[in-house]
């Protein structure tokens, strides 16, 4: 690969990741004015832990963004899969928007949306 290209390739990803923190400080802020939210989840978020029956934009406010690319975040009717590539784990590369790369951390909503679950591969 030419040496343009890789410098053109490597901002264009350092562009993507940084939009998807944007996204995810705005949730943050968004989910922690909801003076009716209830303080178990709001300490959670806090925590950076999860509560089965955070909302999604819940869960984004504690985790951030889920992969993208990973094999393992989907979309369903019955309730979508996210998968998360955590700070800490052992990786390659870091970020989880980041070329798909996953620990293997599986994040289950039911179909309004609501965590359910969550277990690592």
């Amino acid at each position: 690969m030419n040496k343009k290209l890789s410098i053109t390739l490597i901002a264009a990803i350092l562009l993507l990741n940084g939009c998807g923190s944007v996204r995810e400080n705005r949730i943050r802020q968004d989910v922690l004015s909801d003076t009716s939210m209830a303080e178990e989840i709001r300490r959670a978020i806090d925590l950076k832990q999860l509560v089965a029956g955070m909302t999604q934009e819940q869960v984004i406010a504690s985790w951030g963004l889920p992969c993208k690319w990973c094999y393992g975040t989907r979309k369903s009717t019955s309730g979508d899969t996210w998968e998360y590539h955590l700070p800490g784990a052992d990786f390659l590369v870091v970020g989880a928007d980041f070329l798909g790369v996953g620990t293997g951390t599986y994040l289950y909503f039911d179909s309004s949306q609501k965590l359910k679950h969550w277990s690592q591969k």
